[in-house]
């Protein structure tokens, strides 16, 4: 049943933001209304660009039904080209995957987001040509290997007026200045300091231009080891033991080799902890948490679960709901992932023990484990600002490869995982458990999950510092101003106005009181 309306006289177009292009279109196109698996739907324009794949209808024109919490970027019938997951085409009822070149063009598109929506689209009524040309455009657009430079976040970085200034509250760690605060707001400057021997990356292009070590580690022994083996610092407890990372020393190695690496941590260990030394633990997450691949394979059935298109599925997997969501192990990694941040927790509060995550690259479960650790002890990572600066500290700039994990270019599924997604998981976990120790709400932590697929901020789309740099001061980018400037996602009126940005605060939020330092030796650990 298909309500025909009277052809409204003005046309639909789409809103393109600066460097956005049209690229293909097709008129009445149907969009189908899910829920109750009848066919009703409305017809309007399907369109896809250099950004996003949109469906446009007549309402859409109308500013009447706007929803209070409403993306300027991004609309509820937008798809980024980055968070189309799969696109499926029926063929005589049949369902079929859509990759490369196509024979025959299907009756009906099924676009599966990375956000888990699911879009149904008609094409019966579109005139034939419109339905080759939209139905190749979106299949190549959004799934086939991409370079880097061609992603949407440089066309736009080159349009847009340079004059926003991401510079809110939150820390960049860009600079040597940023790190000796962190380290004097933690009390870690006694026995830990920050460094500029990566400057022009000549230690390794996966550190960050500045970090920070035990002081007794020299500007030698850095550039000996290339950056592999040596003990980073992430955080100081209050009580001065200290939570570091690792990259692991390479396997294969003779033994003089593997003896002076070993002779040159026990030296750091030493100077880190005070006597008898077995205050520090070493920790290894590739053998203590499950690997990269298990997450991967743990989220694809999670993901299976929403990714419904009608509803004699949905009903099918009602009624096994609950066994359905156990046997994917999406749950159970979770909880592995909480239960070893506790642990580590445990070690620096209870035990006064320093403790170092080691991990082959120290990028990926490293960062999971550090912010958890953080989020769980440090007030300040439970604020929006402090939590931001976190994800900054420990991710954006200390190396987590975002452009691979989350297979941004379409280059890999080998190195695909959802590593920062885990971790936005298990802070929800401790938001619903603690509502008012945080400052942020759900939709916060959902809204910054779905920038992972925007290409307007350059915060989710690199591998490291060095790619970002390497690609921004590139002699071909010169635009009219200087150099790009890319925005960051932390600038969140680029998404929302301040109506909409409300709901990304927590109105009970109630901030830790300052322990009173007479009663601290009392208090009991909890």
């Amino acid at each position: 049943e298909i309500h025909i309306k009277e052809p409204t006289e003005k046309e639909v177009n789409p809103r393109l933001l600066p460097g956005e292009l049209l690229l293909c279109e097709a008129s009445t196109v149907y969009k189908y209304i899910q829920e109750d698996g009848s066919n009703r739907g409305t017809c309007g324009k399907l369109v896809c660009t250099n950004f996003k794949i949109a469906f446009l209808d007549d309402d859409s024109a109308s500013d009447d039904n706007e929803p209070q919490f409403k993306n300027k970027i991004v609309g509820e019938n937008d798809i980024t080209l980055q968070c189309v997951d799969q696109i499926y085409g029926v063929y005589d009822e049949k369902k079929k995957l859509l990759t490369g070149q196509l024979r025959k063009y299907p009756e009906k598109l099924i676009i599966y987001c990375k956000d888990l929506r699911v879009f149904n689209f008609c094409l019966r009524y579109t005139k034939e040509e419109e339905v080759k040309r939209i139905v190749s455009g979106i299949v190549h657009h959004s799934q086939t290997p991409k370079l880097l430079k061609r992603l949407f976040l440089f066309s736009y970085a080159s349009a847009a007026p340079n004059n926003i200034d991401g510079r809110n509250q939150t820390v960049m760690f860009d600079t040597l200045e940023d790190w000796c605060d962190e380290l004097e707001r933690t009390k870690g400057n006694a026995k830990y300091k920050a460094v500029s021997t990566n400057e022009g990356y000549r230690v390794s292009e996966k550190l960050p231009l500045y970090f920070v070590v035990p002081i007794c580690v020299s500007e030698e022994s850095i550039l000996k080891y290339e950056g592999k083996g040596i003990p980073i610092w992430c955080w100081s407890c209050h009580n001065g033991a200290a939570l570091l990372k690792m990259s692991a020393f390479p396997k294969e190695q003779d033994d003089i080799t593997s003896q002076t690496q070993k002779a040159f941590l026990d030296g750091i260990c030493k100077t880190i902890s005070k006597p008898p030394y077995e205050l520090l633990k070493m920790d290894d997450l590739s053998s203590s948490l499950p690997s990269l691949q298990d997450i991967q394979t743990a989220y694809t059935r999670f993901k299976q679960l929403f990714l419904i298109d009608n509803s004699t599925d949905f009903w099918a997997t009602d009624v096994k709901w609950f066994s359905l969501l156990e046997s994917t192990n999406w749950l159970e990694i979770i909880r592995r992932v909480l239960k070893k941040a506790i642990e580590v927790v445990e070690c620096l509060e209870r035990q006064h023990t320093n403790v170092v995550l080691i991990e082959e690259s120290a990028t990926d479960l490293c960062c999971v484990i550090s912010s958890l650790v953080q989020v769980m002890m440090d007030s300040y990572s439970r604020t929006k600002s402090g939590f931001q600066s976190l994800i900054q500290k420990e991710w954006v700039v200390g190396g987590h490869s975002f452009l691979d994990r989350c297979n941004h270019l379409h280059k890999s599924d080998k190195e695909e995982a959802p590593v920062f997604l885990l971790l936005l998981n298990c802070v929800w976990q401790l938001v619903q458990q603690y509502p008012p120790a945080f400052e942020f709400t759900e939709t916060y932590l959902t809204v910054l999950s779905d920038s992972l697929y925007v290409p307007i901020f350059s915060t989710f789309f690199f591998n490291s510092q060095h790619q970002k740099d390497t690609n921004t001061s590139g002699e071909t980018l010169k635009t009219q101003s200087g150099p790009f400037r890319f925005l960051t996602v932390w600038d969140w009126s680029v998404q929302f106005d301040p109506k909409a940005q409300a709901f990304l605060n927590n109105p009970l939020y109630a901030e830790k009181p300052k322990p009173d330092k007479s009663q601290r030796k009392t208090s009991r650990f909890k």
